[in-house]
Protein backbone atom coordinates (compact mmCIF):
# COMPACT_ATOMS: atom_id res chain seq x y z
CA UNK A 1 0.00 0.00 0.00
CA UNK A 2 1.51 3.33 -1.08
CA UNK A 3 0.14 6.47 0.52
CA UNK A 4 0.12 10.14 -0.45
CA UNK A 5 -1.78 12.92 1.26
CA UNK A 6 -2.94 16.32 -0.01
CA UNK A 7 -4.36 18.47 2.78
CA UNK A 8 -6.79 20.94 1.22
CA UNK A 9 -7.44 24.34 2.76
CA UNK A 10 -10.00 27.07 2.59
CA UNK A 11 -9.35 30.26 0.67
CA UNK A 12 -7.26 32.14 3.24
CA UNK A 13 -5.34 29.18 4.63
CA UNK A 14 -2.12 27.43 3.51
CA UNK A 15 -2.06 23.66 3.15
CA UNK A 16 0.24 20.74 2.45
CA UNK A 17 0.48 17.73 0.17
CA UNK A 18 1.91 14.35 1.15
CA UNK A 19 4.00 12.27 -1.22
CA UNK A 20 7.35 10.84 -2.16
CA UNK A 21 10.02 12.23 -4.42
CA UNK A 22 9.18 15.58 -5.99
CA UNK A 23 10.87 17.08 -9.03
CA UNK A 24 10.67 20.72 -7.99
CA UNK A 25 11.25 22.69 -4.83
CA UNK A 26 8.05 23.45 -2.90
CA UNK A 27 8.13 25.81 0.06
CA UNK A 28 5.59 25.06 2.79
CA UNK A 29 3.78 28.22 3.99
CA UNK A 30 2.48 28.39 7.52
CA UNK A 31 -0.52 30.55 8.34
CA UNK A 32 -3.24 30.53 10.94
CA UNK A 33 -6.34 28.49 10.20
CA UNK A 34 -7.32 24.92 9.42
CA UNK A 35 -7.00 22.64 6.43
CA UNK A 36 -9.83 20.58 5.05
CA UNK A 37 -8.49 17.44 3.28
CA UNK A 38 -5.56 15.01 2.47
CA UNK A 39 -4.48 12.41 -0.21
CA UNK A 40 -2.60 8.96 -0.29
CA UNK A 41 -1.43 6.13 -2.68
CA UNK A 42 -1.34 2.29 -2.21
CA UNK A 43 -0.30 -0.76 -4.24
CA UNK A 44 0.57 -4.47 -4.44
CA UNK A 45 3.00 -6.04 -6.95
CA UNK A 46 1.62 -8.16 -9.82
CA UNK A 47 2.05 -11.96 -9.57
CA UNK A 48 5.48 -13.20 -10.62
CA UNK A 49 7.01 -9.71 -10.64
CA UNK A 50 8.53 -8.01 -7.61
CA UNK A 51 8.42 -4.22 -7.93
CA UNK A 52 11.75 -3.12 -6.46
CA UNK A 53 11.28 0.54 -7.38
CA UNK A 54 8.34 2.35 -8.98
CA UNK A 55 8.56 6.06 -9.71
CA UNK A 56 5.85 8.16 -11.33
CA UNK A 57 5.30 11.90 -11.63
CA UNK A 58 2.07 13.32 -10.24
CA UNK A 59 1.79 16.33 -12.54
CA UNK A 60 -1.58 17.65 -11.43
CA UNK A 61 -4.40 17.28 -8.91
CA UNK A 62 -7.48 19.45 -9.39
CA UNK A 63 -10.79 19.61 -7.56
CA UNK A 64 -13.92 20.31 -9.62
CA UNK A 65 -16.54 22.42 -7.82
CA UNK A 66 -20.10 21.10 -8.00
CA UNK A 67 -20.97 24.51 -9.39
CA UNK A 68 -19.68 23.94 -12.92
CA UNK A 69 -19.51 27.68 -13.58
CA UNK A 70 -16.52 27.77 -11.23
CA UNK A 71 -13.09 26.70 -12.49
CA UNK A 72 -11.30 23.60 -11.10
CA UNK A 73 -9.04 24.29 -8.14
CA UNK A 74 -5.41 23.20 -8.66
CA UNK A 75 -3.81 21.47 -5.66
CA UNK A 76 -0.36 21.12 -7.22
CA UNK A 77 1.82 23.94 -8.49
CA UNK A 78 4.66 21.64 -9.58
CA UNK A 79 5.01 18.04 -10.78
CA UNK A 80 6.02 15.66 -7.97
CA UNK A 81 7.96 12.43 -8.54
CA UNK A 82 6.69 9.70 -6.20
CA UNK A 83 8.77 6.63 -5.32
CA UNK A 84 5.97 4.17 -4.49
CA UNK A 85 8.12 1.36 -3.12
CA UNK A 86 9.03 3.62 -0.19
CA UNK A 87 5.38 4.18 0.69
CA UNK A 88 4.04 0.68 1.34
CA UNK A 89 3.01 1.60 4.87
CA UNK A 90 4.05 5.26 4.97
CA UNK A 91 2.73 8.71 4.05
CA UNK A 92 4.68 11.54 2.42
CA UNK A 93 4.27 15.32 2.40
CA UNK A 94 4.06 17.09 -1.01
CA UNK A 95 2.94 20.70 -1.41
CA UNK A 96 0.92 23.74 -0.29
CA UNK A 97 -2.38 25.04 -1.68
CA UNK A 98 -5.43 27.21 -0.93
CA UNK A 99 -8.97 25.97 -1.60
CA UNK A 100 -12.22 27.95 -1.26
CA UNK A 101 -15.03 26.71 0.95
CA UNK A 102 -17.61 24.81 -1.04
CA UNK A 103 -18.81 21.49 -2.42
CA UNK A 104 -16.69 19.57 -4.92
CA UNK A 105 -17.89 16.85 -7.29
CA UNK A 106 -14.63 15.16 -8.32
CA UNK A 107 -10.84 15.20 -8.41
CA UNK A 108 -8.70 14.77 -11.53
CA UNK A 109 -5.14 13.48 -11.16
CA UNK A 110 -2.57 13.53 -13.95
CA UNK A 111 0.56 11.38 -14.22
CA UNK A 112 3.72 11.21 -16.33
CA UNK A 113 7.11 9.47 -16.72
CA UNK A 114 6.64 6.12 -14.94
CA UNK A 115 9.82 4.13 -14.24
CA UNK A 116 10.02 0.56 -12.94
CA UNK A 117 12.77 -1.61 -11.53
CA UNK A 118 11.53 -5.20 -11.36
CA UNK A 119 12.66 -8.71 -10.46
CA UNK A 120 11.24 -11.02 -13.13
CA UNK A 121 10.16 -14.38 -11.67
CA UNK A 122 7.37 -15.10 -14.16
CA UNK A 123 9.26 -18.05 -15.68
CA UNK A 124 9.62 -16.32 -19.05
CA UNK A 125 11.17 -13.18 -20.54
CA UNK A 126 9.19 -9.93 -20.25
CA UNK A 127 9.26 -7.45 -23.12
CA UNK A 128 8.22 -3.82 -22.88
CA UNK A 129 8.70 -1.86 -26.08
CA UNK A 130 12.26 -2.45 -27.23
CA UNK A 131 13.40 -3.65 -23.78
CA UNK A 132 13.48 -7.26 -22.63
CA UNK A 133 14.02 -8.76 -19.18
CA UNK A 134 15.01 -12.41 -18.80
CA UNK A 135 13.54 -14.60 -16.09
CA UNK A 136 15.40 -14.19 -12.80
CA UNK A 137 16.87 -10.83 -13.78
CA UNK A 138 16.57 -7.35 -12.23
CA UNK A 139 15.70 -4.85 -14.95
CA UNK A 140 14.90 -1.14 -15.26
CA UNK A 141 12.11 -0.01 -17.58
CA UNK A 142 10.57 3.26 -18.72
CA UNK A 143 7.10 1.87 -19.48
CA UNK A 144 4.48 3.61 -21.57
CA UNK A 145 1.59 5.45 -19.92
CA UNK A 146 -1.71 4.36 -21.47
CA UNK A 147 -3.61 7.30 -20.02
CA UNK A 148 -2.26 10.37 -18.32
CA UNK A 149 -5.28 11.35 -16.19
CA UNK A 150 -7.80 9.75 -13.85
CA UNK A 151 -10.97 11.40 -12.56
CA UNK A 152 -12.59 10.16 -9.34
CA UNK A 153 -16.21 11.24 -8.89
CA UNK A 154 -17.46 8.38 -6.69
CA UNK A 155 -17.38 8.43 -2.86
CA UNK A 156 -16.30 10.49 -0.98
CA UNK A 157 -17.71 12.92 -3.58
CA UNK A 158 -19.68 15.13 -3.45
CA UNK A 159 -17.33 16.55 -0.85
CA UNK A 160 -17.85 19.70 1.20
CA UNK A 161 -14.66 21.47 2.24
CA UNK A 162 -14.56 23.99 5.05
CA UNK A 163 -11.88 25.36 7.37
CA UNK A 164 -14.27 24.51 10.22
CA UNK A 165 -14.23 20.77 9.37
CA UNK A 166 -10.71 19.67 8.33
CA UNK A 167 -10.42 16.26 6.68
CA UNK A 168 -7.93 14.12 4.77
CA UNK A 169 -8.22 12.51 1.34
CA UNK A 170 -6.42 9.17 0.91
CA UNK A 171 -5.65 8.12 -2.66
CA UNK A 172 -5.15 4.38 -3.24
CA UNK A 173 -2.96 3.55 -6.28
CA UNK A 174 -3.53 -0.11 -7.20
CA UNK A 175 -0.43 -1.45 -8.92
CA UNK A 176 -2.02 -4.85 -9.64
CA UNK A 177 -4.53 -3.07 -11.87
CA UNK A 178 -2.22 -0.28 -13.02
CA UNK A 179 0.72 -2.38 -14.29
CA UNK A 180 -0.37 -4.24 -17.42
CA UNK A 181 1.03 -7.55 -18.72
CA UNK A 182 3.28 -5.65 -21.14
CA UNK A 183 4.45 -3.39 -18.26
CA UNK A 184 2.63 -0.34 -19.58
CA UNK A 185 0.85 1.73 -16.93
CA UNK A 186 -2.88 2.48 -16.72
CA UNK A 187 -3.28 4.33 -13.40
CA UNK A 188 -6.06 2.87 -11.26
CA UNK A 189 -6.97 4.88 -8.17
CA UNK A 190 -9.66 5.17 -5.51
CA UNK A 191 -10.24 7.80 -2.85
CA UNK A 192 -11.38 7.85 0.77
CA UNK A 193 -11.84 10.70 3.27
CA UNK A 194 -10.66 10.88 6.87
CA UNK A 195 -11.16 13.51 9.56
CA UNK A 196 -8.38 15.50 11.20
CA UNK A 197 -7.62 14.45 14.76
CA UNK A 198 -5.99 15.75 17.93
CA UNK A 199 -2.21 15.47 18.08
CA UNK A 200 -1.18 12.72 20.47
CA UNK A 201 1.60 14.11 22.68
CA UNK A 202 2.29 13.84 26.36
CA UNK A 203 0.09 16.33 28.18
CA UNK A 204 -1.69 17.28 24.93
CA UNK A 205 -1.56 20.71 23.31
CA UNK A 206 -5.04 21.09 21.84
CA UNK A 207 -3.74 21.16 18.24
CA UNK A 208 -5.25 19.11 15.41
CA UNK A 209 -3.30 17.23 12.77
CA UNK A 210 -3.99 15.37 9.55
CA UNK A 211 -1.36 12.67 9.73
CA UNK A 212 1.77 11.33 11.39
CA UNK A 213 4.33 10.92 8.61
CA UNK A 214 6.66 8.06 9.51
CA UNK A 215 9.94 9.18 7.91
CA UNK A 216 11.17 12.19 5.94
CA UNK A 217 14.86 12.24 5.00
CA UNK A 218 16.98 15.02 3.58
CA UNK A 219 19.78 17.53 4.00
CA UNK A 220 19.50 20.42 6.45
CA UNK A 221 19.64 23.70 4.51
CA UNK A 222 19.28 26.36 7.21
CA UNK A 223 18.66 26.33 10.97
CA UNK A 224 16.43 28.87 12.73
CA UNK A 225 15.50 29.35 16.38
CA UNK A 226 12.92 26.54 16.63
CA UNK A 227 12.80 25.26 13.06
CA UNK A 228 14.97 24.25 10.12
CA UNK A 229 14.61 23.87 6.37
CA UNK A 230 15.04 20.30 5.09
CA UNK A 231 15.68 19.52 1.42
CA UNK A 232 15.48 16.18 -0.33
CA UNK A 233 18.11 16.73 -3.02
CA UNK A 234 16.93 13.72 -4.99
CA UNK A 235 13.47 15.34 -5.18
CA UNK A 236 14.41 19.02 -4.85
CA UNK A 237 11.59 19.51 -2.36
CA UNK A 238 12.14 21.76 0.66
CA UNK A 239 10.09 21.80 3.85
CA UNK A 240 10.18 23.87 7.01
CA UNK A 241 10.30 21.53 10.02
CA UNK A 242 9.37 22.85 13.46
CA UNK A 243 10.53 21.45 16.80
CA UNK A 244 8.91 21.75 20.23
CA UNK A 245 9.40 20.42 23.76
CA UNK A 246 8.25 16.96 22.66
CA UNK A 247 10.83 16.60 19.85
CA UNK A 248 13.52 13.98 20.52
CA UNK A 249 17.04 13.91 19.05
CA UNK A 250 19.30 10.90 18.54
CA UNK A 251 22.60 10.03 16.90
CA UNK A 252 24.16 13.48 17.27
CA UNK A 253 26.32 12.31 20.19
CA UNK A 254 28.09 10.02 17.69
CA UNK A 255 29.60 13.10 15.99
CA UNK A 256 30.66 14.76 19.23
CA UNK A 257 27.52 16.68 20.22
CA UNK A 258 26.81 15.19 23.63
CA UNK A 259 23.80 17.45 24.23
CA UNK A 260 21.82 15.48 21.61
CA UNK A 261 19.35 18.36 21.18
CA UNK A 262 18.42 21.11 18.73
CA UNK A 263 21.76 22.86 19.28
CA UNK A 264 23.45 19.93 17.48
CA UNK A 265 21.62 20.57 14.20
CA UNK A 266 23.81 22.03 11.42
CA UNK A 267 23.38 22.94 7.77
CA UNK A 268 24.71 20.13 5.57
CA UNK A 269 23.78 17.26 7.88
CA UNK A 270 21.73 14.34 6.50
CA UNK A 271 18.87 13.70 8.93
CA UNK A 272 15.76 11.56 9.14
CA UNK A 273 12.68 13.16 10.68
CA UNK A 274 10.60 10.44 12.30
CA UNK A 275 7.00 10.81 13.41
CA UNK A 276 6.40 14.08 11.57
CA UNK A 277 3.11 15.73 12.57
CA UNK A 278 1.31 17.50 9.71
CA UNK A 279 -0.87 20.05 11.48
CA UNK A 280 -4.14 21.50 10.24
CA UNK A 281 -2.47 24.93 10.26
CA UNK A 282 -0.04 23.75 7.58
CA UNK A 283 2.86 23.53 10.05
CA UNK A 284 5.01 20.40 10.31
CA UNK A 285 6.31 19.41 13.75
CA UNK A 286 9.04 16.78 14.23
CA UNK A 287 8.50 14.02 16.76
CA UNK A 288 12.09 12.77 16.45
CA UNK A 289 15.18 13.83 14.49
CA UNK A 290 17.84 11.19 13.81
CA UNK A 291 21.29 12.09 12.45
CA UNK A 292 22.16 9.82 9.52
CA UNK A 293 25.35 11.46 8.27
CA UNK A 294 27.35 14.49 9.39
CA UNK A 295 28.21 17.52 7.27
CA UNK A 296 29.80 16.70 3.87
CA UNK A 297 28.93 13.00 4.09
CA UNK A 298 26.64 11.20 1.60
CA UNK A 299 24.10 8.42 2.02
CA UNK A 300 22.50 5.82 -0.24
CA UNK A 301 19.39 3.91 0.79
CA UNK A 302 17.96 0.82 -0.85
CA UNK A 303 16.58 -2.70 -0.68
CA UNK A 304 18.99 -5.64 -0.53
CA UNK A 305 18.39 -7.90 -3.54
CA UNK A 306 21.48 -10.16 -3.41
CA UNK A 307 24.30 -11.04 -1.00
CA UNK A 308 27.75 -12.42 -1.86
CA UNK A 309 29.33 -13.01 1.54
CA UNK A 310 32.44 -14.64 0.05
CA UNK A 311 33.24 -11.42 -1.83
CA UNK A 312 32.13 -9.17 1.07
CA UNK A 313 29.58 -7.65 -1.31
CA UNK A 314 25.84 -7.18 -1.64
CA UNK A 315 23.50 -5.55 -4.14
CA UNK A 316 20.77 -3.00 -3.48
CA UNK A 317 18.17 -1.20 -5.59
CA UNK A 318 18.37 2.52 -4.81
CA UNK A 319 15.34 4.16 -3.15
CA UNK A 320 16.94 7.38 -1.95
CA UNK A 321 20.20 9.31 -2.08
CA UNK A 322 21.15 12.24 0.14
CA UNK A 323 22.55 14.41 -1.28
CA UNK A 324 22.61 13.70 -5.01
CA UNK A 325 25.41 11.13 -5.54
CA UNK A 326 27.02 11.45 -8.99
CA UNK A 327 26.59 8.32 -11.10
CA UNK A 328 23.72 6.91 -9.01
CA UNK A 329 20.01 7.25 -9.80
CA UNK A 330 16.79 6.12 -8.15
CA UNK A 331 15.92 2.57 -9.20
CA UNK A 332 19.52 1.64 -10.07
CA UNK A 333 20.83 -1.78 -8.99
CA UNK A 334 24.13 -1.02 -7.23
CA UNK A 335 26.80 -3.46 -6.05
CA UNK A 336 28.21 -2.52 -2.63
CA UNK A 337 31.68 -3.62 -1.50
CA UNK A 338 32.16 -3.49 2.28
CA UNK A 339 35.55 -2.02 3.18
CA UNK A 340 37.68 -3.73 5.87
CA UNK A 341 36.75 -2.41 9.31
CA UNK A 342 33.43 -0.98 8.11
CA UNK A 343 30.95 -0.10 10.85
CA UNK A 344 27.54 -1.79 11.10
CA UNK A 345 24.63 -0.26 13.01
CA UNK A 346 20.87 -0.53 13.49
CA UNK A 347 18.59 2.47 13.12
CA UNK A 348 16.06 1.33 15.71
CA UNK A 349 13.43 4.03 15.02
CA UNK A 350 11.71 3.61 18.39
CA UNK A 351 12.20 -0.17 18.51
CA UNK A 352 15.18 -0.07 20.87
CA UNK A 353 14.54 -2.54 23.68
CA UNK A 354 12.03 -4.43 21.52
CA UNK A 355 14.42 -6.27 19.21
CA UNK A 356 14.45 -10.09 18.94
CA UNK A 357 16.71 -11.87 21.42
CA UNK A 358 20.14 -12.34 19.89
CA UNK A 359 19.34 -10.13 16.87
CA UNK A 360 22.59 -9.25 15.08
CA UNK A 361 23.63 -6.84 12.36
CA UNK A 362 27.41 -6.75 12.52
CA UNK A 363 28.82 -8.12 9.24
CA UNK A 364 28.03 -9.21 5.70
CA UNK A 365 26.81 -12.51 7.18
CA UNK A 366 23.87 -10.69 8.77
CA UNK A 367 22.65 -9.25 5.47
CA UNK A 368 19.48 -10.70 3.95
CA UNK A 369 17.47 -10.06 0.78
CA UNK A 370 14.50 -7.83 1.56
CA UNK A 371 16.32 -5.77 4.17
CA UNK A 372 16.38 -2.00 3.73
CA UNK A 373 19.80 -0.52 4.42
CA UNK A 374 21.62 2.80 4.36
CA UNK A 375 25.25 2.95 3.25
CA UNK A 376 27.82 5.72 3.30
CA UNK A 377 29.56 5.71 -0.11
CA UNK A 378 33.34 6.08 0.00
CA UNK A 379 33.98 5.52 -3.71
CA UNK A 380 31.53 5.34 -6.64
CA UNK A 381 32.31 3.80 -10.02
CA UNK A 382 29.70 4.74 -12.61
CA UNK A 383 28.18 1.83 -14.47
CA UNK A 384 26.48 -0.05 -15.60
CA UNK A 385 26.92 -1.82 -13.33
CA UNK A 386 27.30 0.88 -10.65
CA UNK A 387 29.89 -0.12 -8.02
CA UNK A 388 30.15 1.51 -4.59
CA UNK A 389 32.48 0.89 -1.65
CA UNK A 390 31.31 1.72 1.87
CA UNK A 391 32.65 2.11 5.39
CA UNK A 392 29.23 2.15 7.13
CA UNK A 393 26.13 -0.04 6.69
CA UNK A 394 23.00 0.71 8.75
CA UNK A 395 19.95 -1.53 8.97
CA UNK A 396 16.77 0.46 8.33
CA UNK A 397 13.06 -0.39 8.34
CA UNK A 398 11.91 -2.78 5.59
CA UNK A 399 8.41 -2.91 4.09
CA UNK A 400 6.56 -5.74 2.39
CA UNK A 401 3.09 -7.26 2.03
CA UNK A 402 2.29 -10.87 2.94
CA UNK A 403 -0.44 -13.20 4.23
CA UNK A 404 -0.93 -14.14 7.88
CA UNK A 405 -0.13 -17.87 8.23
CA UNK A 406 -0.70 -18.25 11.98
CA UNK A 407 -1.14 -16.19 15.14
CA UNK A 408 0.42 -16.77 18.55
CA UNK A 409 -0.02 -13.45 20.37
CA UNK A 410 1.87 -11.20 20.64
CA UNK A 411 3.54 -12.58 17.51
CA UNK A 412 2.44 -14.10 14.20
CA UNK A 413 3.90 -15.64 11.04
CA UNK A 414 3.40 -14.62 7.42
CA UNK A 415 3.81 -16.41 4.09
CA UNK A 416 2.89 -15.73 0.45
CA UNK A 417 5.89 -13.42 0.46
CA UNK A 418 7.09 -11.28 -2.47
CA UNK A 419 9.08 -13.26 -5.02
CA UNK A 420 12.28 -11.51 -3.93
CA UNK A 421 12.03 -13.63 -0.76
CA UNK A 422 10.72 -16.88 -2.24
CA UNK A 423 13.26 -16.90 -5.08
CA UNK A 424 15.93 -16.88 -2.37
CA UNK A 425 14.39 -19.77 -0.42
CA UNK A 426 12.54 -17.66 2.17
CA UNK A 427 8.93 -18.85 2.44
CA UNK A 428 7.95 -17.60 5.91
CA UNK A 429 8.79 -14.69 8.21
CA UNK A 430 8.20 -14.50 11.97
CA UNK A 431 6.68 -11.15 12.97
CA UNK A 432 7.39 -9.95 16.49
CA UNK A 433 5.19 -7.16 17.88
CA UNK A 434 5.64 -5.02 20.98
CA UNK A 435 4.33 -1.91 22.69
CA UNK A 436 6.19 0.06 19.99
CA UNK A 437 4.17 -1.54 17.17
CA UNK A 438 1.52 0.60 15.48
CA UNK A 439 -1.57 -1.19 14.15
CA UNK A 440 -3.70 0.22 11.34
CA UNK A 441 -7.04 -1.30 10.31
CA UNK A 442 -6.89 -3.76 13.21
CA UNK A 443 -6.79 -3.26 16.98
CA UNK A 444 -3.85 -5.60 17.55
CA UNK A 445 -2.53 -9.10 16.99
CA UNK A 446 -5.69 -10.60 18.51
CA UNK A 447 -7.64 -9.09 15.61
CA UNK A 448 -5.57 -10.92 13.00
CA UNK A 449 -6.42 -14.35 11.59
CA UNK A 450 -4.84 -16.74 9.11
CA UNK A 451 -5.51 -15.51 5.58
CA UNK A 452 -5.44 -11.80 6.40
CA UNK A 453 -3.26 -9.78 4.02
CA UNK A 454 -1.03 -7.34 5.89
CA UNK A 455 1.51 -4.70 4.94
CA UNK A 456 4.44 -4.75 7.37
CA UNK A 457 7.17 -2.32 8.31
CA UNK A 458 10.02 -3.11 10.67
CA UNK A 459 13.59 -4.27 11.19
CA UNK A 460 14.25 -7.55 9.37
CA UNK A 461 16.86 -9.88 10.88
CA UNK A 462 18.54 -12.96 9.46
CA UNK A 463 18.43 -15.95 11.84
CA UNK A 464 19.30 -19.63 11.73
CA UNK A 465 15.61 -20.34 11.05
CA UNK A 466 12.95 -18.07 9.57
CA UNK A 467 13.85 -14.38 9.35
CA UNK A 468 12.34 -12.28 12.15
CA UNK A 469 10.71 -8.91 11.62
CA UNK A 470 10.59 -6.58 14.66
CA UNK A 471 7.40 -4.79 13.63
CA UNK A 472 7.10 -1.02 13.73
CA UNK A 473 3.79 -1.04 11.84
CA UNK A 474 1.17 -3.65 10.90
CA UNK A 475 -1.45 -2.54 8.39
CA UNK A 476 -4.41 -4.88 7.82
CA UNK A 477 -5.21 -4.47 4.14
CA UNK A 478 -8.57 -6.19 4.50
CA UNK A 479 -9.79 -2.93 6.05
CA UNK A 480 -8.64 -0.86 3.04
CA UNK A 481 -10.69 -0.43 -0.12
CA UNK A 482 -8.97 -1.23 -3.42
Amino acid sequence: MRRLMIPILTVLIASGLLAGCGTNSVQIKQQNGAMSAALSITDTPPAGVTILAFEINVTGASLQPSDTTKPPFQLLNHPVEVELEELETETRFLNAANAPDGTYSSITLTFANPQLTILNQTGAPITAGSQSCSNGQICEFKPGLNQSSVTVSSAPFPLMLSHANPMGLVLDFNVDSSVQNNLTITPTVTLTATAAHAREVEGGDGENEFEDVEDVEGVVQTVGSNSFVLQSLESGQTSTINVDSNTQFEGFNEVGCAANNFSCLKAGQVVEVEDLHVMTTGAMVAGKIHLDEDVNEDQLKGKVVAVNAAMNQFQIVIHDEEPDVAGVNLGDPVTITINPGAAFSIQTDGLSGNLPAGAMFASVNDLLVGQEVKVRPVMVSAGPPVMVSTDHVALDLSQFTATVAGVSAPNFTVNNLPTLFTSNGITQVQVQTSSATEFEGVSGVSGLAAGNIVSLRGLLFKTAGDPILAAKKVRDRSAVSH
